[in-house]
């Protein structure tokens, strides 16, 4: 597969539709591995290689500037990625409340058990405080917590967002504790 592909992304982008058409099976490896660890649907997965590869027809392949065959390789998978994290986000921001409230569910372990103390501080209300909270979160935590409810390890957030593996996991660490800090204040905790 690598031995040709820079000839037929140089052959590409003078237009060769024979090259384009030889070099689909090659993109779409490349692709379908750079998107594994976003654990999508398969529907989802074909429509983003589809986007990504009409973009590089659209010209977008004009943008590559390397001259090996690693180079080749890692463009197409940066393009690929992009597009997964323009559908990632494109969801999140769209997604129902309902889903949203399920990710907070499912969260609430994470950030730490809540109980019916003296105060009479209930669950349910507790819940909708930290739902509260949750909404008032930059969109860029906002995006970390709910992928993190989502039940992603740092890693794979890291992967997704292109942020340094450690920056996230302290990033995470510091929201979570300053969401603890704020249901211990009420009593949550």
């Amino acid at each position: 597969m690598d031995t040709e592909l820079l000839d037929l992304v140089r052959s590409c982008r003078r237009g060769d539709a024979d090259a384009w058409r030889a070099l689909l099976p090659s993109f779409e490896a490349i692709g379908r591995r750079a998107l594994r660890s976003f654990r999508l649907h398969a529907a989802d997965a074909d429509d983003i290689l589809a986007d990504a590869l009409t973009s590089l027809y659209a010209g977008g392949l004009s943008q590559f500037r390397g001259g090996t065959n690693a180079e080749v390789v890692g463009f197409l998978r940066t393009v690929v990625r992009n597009r997964a994290l323009d559908f990632v986000k494109e969801r999140n921001r769209w997604s129902s409340g309902d889903s949203t409230d399920q990710a907070l569910d499912a969260e609430i372990a994470i950030v730490g058990p809540t109980a019916v103390d003296a105060d009479g501080v209930a669950d349910d209300e507790c819940l909708a405080f930290l739902r509260g909270e949750v909404a008032k979160l930059k969109r860029e935590e906002r995006e970390l917590y709910l992928m993190k409810a989502h039940g992603l390890k740092e890693r794979e957030i890291a992967q997704q967002t292109g942020r340094p593996p450690g920056t996230v996991a302290s990033q995470i660490a510091r929201l979570l504790e300053r969401l603890r800090a704020r249901l211990r204040e009420r009593g949550c905790l």
